[in-house]
């Protein structure tokens, strides 16, 4: 049998050593990039509503991914040696997004070394034994795992309900600069519940409002303290609660822009959800008016759309096109001139509250009326 050629096996594993340290080069500079596109929502000009989005559709990194890319990109300048690791290609993206986990400005030399010397598995099993800011344990460290997998199962429908939960939570998050895992998203959830039990307070249907005052004299419009941009106005004329506040009797009553009726019709025509191909968005679902009011468009539920609150804006900005086809689907156009179609759902019989939805008229369960819930 004839000696394996060892020269050769050397030159393609030092090719194949510098292409890695190449690709996790590469690595350091795209999570800092991604970083700079959501810090500055560079995202919008391109008409998505979230950097996750934009990563999904533009770049074909999964959530995870871009969850992960975005966290380790916020820690390195915090952290100069994990930086200087990930930069020169010594540690890949997997790793450095464990270190980033536990590692402090004191602790961060210790990791690196630990994570250059450590399989990605023996790394993982070290950092799930360690709290932030302590330095890396002993293989034979009795200690148990400071994070732990936990898997639920449950109704599908149920399920959409926890991921909206952590949605909002997630939402809240970003608001102060931070990422939250699911995990975390899910501890603060339940944080929020047991801090909350002894509440006797209603939860409100919104997560905040925009006061708008307008008057219908001069035309002006401004909220509590500043005026409001013709953005603003336009989200408002389209989808808002008006409340009557001049003298006489109708003092104080409500009204909406788009009668209940439809709004709920439209709403679950679009499936509860923004109707932007690709955007996840379920919770404060705007109607959008493609046809402008001020153009003559009515509020007939052809002429109305269920969009997020931030492709709202895009819309109204001029940076998303949105419009019905012939064929009855929507039609969407972003600023760079992409453009994505909506399938139109059948007209269903949603039945809220029961065991099972009840589907009539026509659509795929028959063209009878609405039949008895199963």
């Amino acid at each position: 049998m004839n000696a394996l050629p060892l020269d050769r096996a050397r030159e393609v594993h030092d090719r194949l050593l510098a292409a890695l340290r190449d690709r996790r080069a590469a690595e350091h500079a795209a999570a800092l990039l991604l970083r700079q596109v959501a810090d500055e929502q560079l995202h919008h000009a391109f008409g998505h509503a979230s950097v996750y989005e934009y990563a999904e559709q533009r770049l074909d990194l999964t959530l995870r991914q871009t969850r992960a890319f975005l966290q380790i990109a916020g820690a390195l300048p915090s952290l100069p040696a994990l930086d200087a690791a990930f930069a020169e290609g010594r540690l890949p993206w997997t790793k450095v997004r464990e270190v980033v986990r536990v590692a402090t400005p004191e602790t961060e030399t210790a990791w690196v070394e630990a994570a250059t010397r450590r399989t990605s598995r023996e790394l993982e099993s070290m950092v799930s034994r360690s709290v932030t800011g302590q330095s890396p344990p002993e293989p034979d460290d009795p200690r148990g795992p400071a994070r732990r997998r936990v898997v639920f199962e449950m109704e599908a429908s149920d399920a959409r309900v926890l991921l909206d939960a952590l949605a909002l939570l997630r939402a809240e998050a970003a608001v102060h600069g931070e990422e939250l895992d699911d995990g975390a998203a899910l501890a603060a959830l339940g944080q929020r519940l047991l801090h909350d039990a002894d509440g006797d307070g209603a939860p409100l249907a919104e997560r905040y409002r925009i006061v708008v005052h307008h008057c219908p004299t001069c035309d002006a419009s401004h909220a509590a303290d500043a005026e409001v941009s013709e953005t603003v106005q336009a989200q408002a004329a389209c989808d808002a609660e008006l409340v009557d506040l001049r003298p006489g009797p109708a003092h104080g009553h409500l009204t909406r822009t788009i009668p209940p009726a439809t709004r709920r019709a439209v709403l679950h025509r679009d499936g509860l959800r923004c109707v932007v191909p690709g955007c996840r968005c379920r919770l404060w679902l705007d109607l959008h008016h493609l046809e402008p009011r001020s153009l003559g468009g009515t509020h007939d539920s052809d002429n109305l759309v269920t969009l997020c609150p931030i492709h709202h804006r895009l819309a109204h900005e001029g940076l998303l096109a949105v419009r019905r086809r012939r064929d009855g689907e929507v039609e969407v156009v972003h600023a760079d001139g992409r453009r994505s179609v909506t399938r139109r759902r059948p007209t269903w019989v949603a039945q809220a509250g029961a065991s099972s939805t009840t589907m009539g008229g026509h659509g795929p369960c028959g063209d009878g009326p609405p039949g008895p819930a199963a």
